[in-house]
């Protein structure tokens, strides 16, 4: 988060694009400002003679204490006249952020207060205690505090307070939520959910939707992904039920097949113009088998999987988002 910064940067569209407006087009060779009507008191600075002023000028009102002020800007031409003066109105704040405060759903009578590390944009890496609150939907309000006392405006986002350590999951094909799949799971556990997944639904794209339970038993958002699933009887003989995961893909691209004998494969990733473009290496399985290549340095695109056995081959496609 960052608090407002002492130097404050003012940038006056109607006053910064200037042209002028001499029959001989003047250059604009530089500018003044002053704070709260102290034209006594106006810093004057230069700029490289331009018949059109574009620039984002800072005004420096690091001498100014806290509060409203105005800011007056003038630009000059090369004949040495001012143009005329052109006034904002802007709230000048600390120079460093020394603490934040937090509140969660409106209640501001409830704010809390965390120290941070002093500095002009200090990274907040300290969690928010919300344990007080129940499971569900809430909003947390941030705003920073500088060394003035003086606070930023505050800022509001979205959460969901979950109950602890993940202890579980459900898993489902397409949108069959009844016939979901339940199992256990520690909080540093991992479960090989491509090698387990069962497989009773038709040729083609399927959807896998997944959500995880946590120790308050408090449901995680389901995180869905698609995948493409062919029998494959007669292309490679011994082999069938080929499961390709994700597709499309982003990283990670995995492969499940049932082999009733034990064979080498050969893979690699074909473009849409039939041309290799990944060599996978070989692969022996037997069984049910499954393996994940690294699919990220493929572009966006259209893809083919090609399996080769022997003589036999077959192709799976699958897309990389």
């Amino acid at each position: 988060m960052r608090n407002a910064m002492t130097h404050t940067p003012l940038i006056a569209a109607c006053a910064l694009l200037l042209s002028a407006a001499t029959a001989d087009a003047q250059n604009i060779t530089g500018y003044r400002y002053w704070f709260d009507d102290n034209v006594a008191s106006a810093t004057t600075a230069s700029l490289a003679p331009t018949p059109v002023a574009d620039a984002e000028l800072t005004l420096n009102s690091a001498a100014l204490p806290p509060g409203h002020h105005l800011a007056t800007i003038q630009f000059r031409d090369a004949d040495g006249h001012w143009g005329a003066p052109w006034t904002e109105h802007f709230v000048q704040r600390g120079t460093t952020v020394n603490a934040i405060e937090y509140w969660f759903n409106d209640d501001i009578g409830g704010a809390i207060t965390a120290s941070v590390t002093p500095g002009a944009s200090p990274q907040i890496t300290a969690p928010l205690n919300a344990a007080t609150l129940p499971l569900g939907f809430h909003t947390v309000t941030v705003c920073t505090i500088d060394a003035r006392g003086e606070r930023s405006v505050p800022y509001t986002v979205d959460f969901t307070r979950n109950g602890g350590a993940i202890t579980g999951y459900e898993y489902w094909i397409d949108e069959a939520i009844a016939d979901r799949t339940p199992g256990s799971i520690g909080p540093a556990g991992v479960v090989d959910l491509i090698a387990s997944l069962p497989i009773s639904t038709t040729e083609g794209e399927h959807l896998f939707t997944i959500r995880f339970r946590d120790a308050e038993e408090g449901w995680s958002v389901p995180l869905s992904s698609t995948f493409s699933f062919l029998v494959g009887i007669d292309e490679i003989p011994g082999l069938s039920n080929y499961l390709l995961f994700p597709n499309p893909v982003s990283d990670q691209l995995s492969l499940r097949v049932d082999a009733t004998e034990a064979r080498s494969l050969q893979l690699e990733v074909l473009d849409a113009s039939g041309r290799t473009v990944q060599r996978l290496g070989n692969w022996n399985v037997s069984g049910t088998a499954h393996n994940t290549w690294d699919a990220s340095m493929l572009v966006r695109g259209s893809y083919l999987l090609r399996i080769t056995s022997s003589e036999r081959s077959m192709q799976l496609p699958f897309v990389k988002q």
